[in-house]
């Protein structure tokens, strides 16, 4: 197939841009030819891809809104504004350049990863691989004010309660129209996207982000041999992923006689003030926390630690958990975490998000924690595999050319 593709696509950055290079890789390898649209400043993959006979970079670079959004983007006002203008001049030359290639190269499929579709090709039919679905992290903030203005300040918290509206406003969300299908990480991002969206189930598929289980690798001898249980946490310090939940849990548990010690790996997020919760954590002697780790680090980190928990609120697909289950390591994931679609049985699935039921968790694990790691890396072979994932993925892309009807909006 010959696809116009953009998105998100780092081997540096976070987990969806790696496993977005990780599938921008393969699906090259698989035949498919590939048309990459983004400016450099934004989104480059050609360190990751550039080299491969069917790729080709295509720049969209909207010079003049894009250098000076950089020069003010600090500013006040003044900043918010250049961004938007940035983003509305990009996507509008973004499109222009799709619709521009198709005529030339007369596209298959547009594919964009990590985003949802903000606009359409003529007679191409657009496939969302998605982070999720929309308006996560403003549905949590609504829901967690009280603690958001406890931590950061009545007049923070009210400032991020006007913008989780506007989020979530019509104003606010992605225009799904856009996508014929859309793919998100689990089934209960799915069901998120059909009862807050009415988004139909067949226009819907869900398929995990592949691990590179060659970096993250299980090994029996470097598995923690110690008295004490090594907890982790790895990932953005937000609202949704419920850094209380963990740091309450093990204070109970720690209460309770269990030998605990716990790692959080990751930086304060978009709202400030939840690193109190670490600081006033009452058994400081038991936890230590990274504020940032290169990437290339973390399989190293997880084959120190028994387990790594992952209590969040509406998680599309935690690729920590995936990445740590590749390494041998049990996980525990929260009631609404997608990750519940792919676990074994050394794993624990919350029941709600109260401290007991994490501190008996964690004293679940404890009591096995010298079961063989198998499962685990079986698991992750099964479902975050490359070649399996990127094979799905084909499917859904030939099955979506074949059977949906395509608009001709422009």
């Amino acid at each position: 197939m010959k696809l116009a593709v953009s998105g998100y696509v780092s081997s540096q950055e976070g987990s969806v841009a790696s496993a977005n290079a990780l599938l921008l890789r393969s699906l090259l390898n698989e035949g498919h030819e590939i048309d990459f649209f983004s400016k450099p400043s934004f989104v480059d993959p050609r360190p990751c891809v550039g080299e491969h006979p069917l790729f080709r970079f295509v720049c969209t670079d909207n010079i003049g809104p894009d250098r000076f959004r950089a020069k003010v983007q600090r500013v006040p006002a003044l900043g918010f504004v250049a961004c938007r203008v940035d983003c509305a001049t990009y996507t509008r030359l973004l499109l222009k350049h799709m619709r521009r290639e198709h005529r030339r190269r007369r596209y298959d499929l547009c594919l964009w990863l990590g985003d949802y579709a903000p606009g359409r090709v003529a007679n191409v039919p657009s496939i969302s691989f998605a982070q999720g679905p929309p308006g996560t992290d403003a549905r949590s903030i609504i829901s967690r004010f009280g603690e958001i203005r406890r931590l950061a300040g009545a007049c923070t918290a009210l400032k991020w309660l006007a913008l989780a509206n506007v989020r979530l406003s019509p104003a606010g969300l992605p225009p799904l129209r856009h996508s014929d299908h859309i793919i998100v990480g689990s089934r209960q991002s799915c069901e998120t996207l059909r009862s807050e969206y009415g988004v139909q189930a067949d226009q819907t598929s869900a398929l995990p982000y592949p691990i590179d289980l060659s970096l993250f690798d299980a090994s029996e001898a470097s598995k923690p041999d110690s008295e004490v249980l090594k907890l982790l946490w790895l990932g953005r310090i937000i609202p949704r992923k419920r850094l209380d939940v963990f740091l309450r849990g093990l204070s109970h548990a720690i209460r309770g006689g269990l030998p605990v010690k716990a790692t959080i790996v990751g930086g304060t997020g978009f709202v400030p003030g939840y690193e109190k919760l670490i600081e006033s954590f009452e058994f400081p002697q038991s936890i230590e926390w990274i504020r940032s780790m290169p990437r290339t680090q973390v399989p190293e980190l997880m084959q120190k630690h028994d387990v790594l928990a992952q209590p969040s609120d509406e998680e599309n697909f935690g690729s920590s958990v995936a990445e740590a289950q590749a390494c041998g390591l049990p996980v525990i994931v929260g009631r609404t975490n997608g990750n519940a679609d792919y676990l074994c049985e050394r794993d624990i699935h919350l029941a709600d998000d109260s401290p007991e039921t994490f501190a008996a968790a964690l004293a679940e694990i404890f009591q096995r924690r010298s079961t063989a790691i198998t499962p685990s890396r079986e698991l992750a072979e099964t479902h975050f595999d490359l070649r399996r994932v990127t094979r799905r993925l084909s499917s859904i892309l030939h099955g979506v050319v074949e059977q949906r009807p395509i608009p001709q909006a422009a």
